[in-house]
């Protein structure tokens, strides 16, 4: 299993690049996990999304879904084209229902709420709800040879939430804020450096990739921080960055 960051600022891209949006794919299944600002756009450098078998979205912050759109129109054109046969499929947070209503209404995904567990191919993925101002989860994808990525989605520092990357290959997590904005962290129920690097430490992760950045920071700043909890193996996202899990 791999994964392709596609986009990573938050709340908007800096110029030629992206929001959320990442590309996994292991020998029987490609997902997208979000699909935030100009995702789709960059999604097409790394992959044919008329192969997608399914998007995920984390939560409904326009940062993580809105191009959504743009794939809806892009997959009724494949399918118009008779390039795609079947409906992709689209799993989504029902909060809020007016949004989870239209997406379930379209006809160009095969729209599911968030529950559970799902397989995809030979993708395992479960759930997890996070503490944030807008209803969503933090998902563990976990390939047929048991390794476990774990994307923390938009969430507050919780620690008893943390467990649910314990001994994972791969954590994922936003690091929005810097830790001396914590306190505008915790009302804005978003994780600091510090806090995603002491997550990945307490947790044991063999790998931590950083992601979710404000294009406002120097994000130098923001890596720091990081490095104060976490000494092991590290990543910066950026656009194309592949990472083995």
């Amino acid at each position: 299993m791999e994964l392709t960051v596609l986009g990573y600022w938050a709340p908007y891209p800096r110029a030629g690049e992206a929001c959320s949006g990442y590309l996994v794919r292991s020998e029987g299944a490609r997902v997208l996990l979000d699909c935030g600002h100009a995702v789709f756009s960059i999604l097409q450098k790394y992959q044919d999304f008329r192969e997608l078998d399914a998007v995920i979205i984390s939560h409904f912050h326009p940062d993580h879904y809105v191009d959504l759109y743009a794939l809806r129109h892009a997959i009724r054109g494949a399918m118009f084209q008779g390039r795609r046969k079947h409906p992709l499929r689209l799993l989504i947070p029902t909060e809020p229902a007016p949004l989870f209503d239209y997406w379930s209404d379209t006809q160009e995904f095969c729209t599911e709420a968030i529950a559970g567990e799902i397989v995809v191919g030979d993708l395992r993925i479960s759930f997890s709800p996070t503490v944030h101002s807008m209803p969503g989860y933090s998902m563990v994808v976990e390939d047929s040879r048991g390794r476990r990525l774990v994307y923390t989605g938009d969430t507050d520092y919780i620690e008893e939430r943390l467990s649910l990357a314990e001994g994972a290959e791969l954590l994922v997590a936003e690091a929005s804020i810097k830790d001396q904005d914590r306190e505008y962290a915790r009302k804005a129920q978003h994780l600091t450096g510090r806090e995603a690097g002491r997550w990945a430490a307490v947790c044991g992760v063999q790998k931590l990739l950083v992601t979710h950045l404000w294009p406002e920071y120097e994000i130098q700043a923001i890596v720091d921080e990081v490095r104060q909890e976490y000494s092991g193996e590290m990543y910066l996202a950026q656009e194309g960055l592949t990472i083995t899990v």
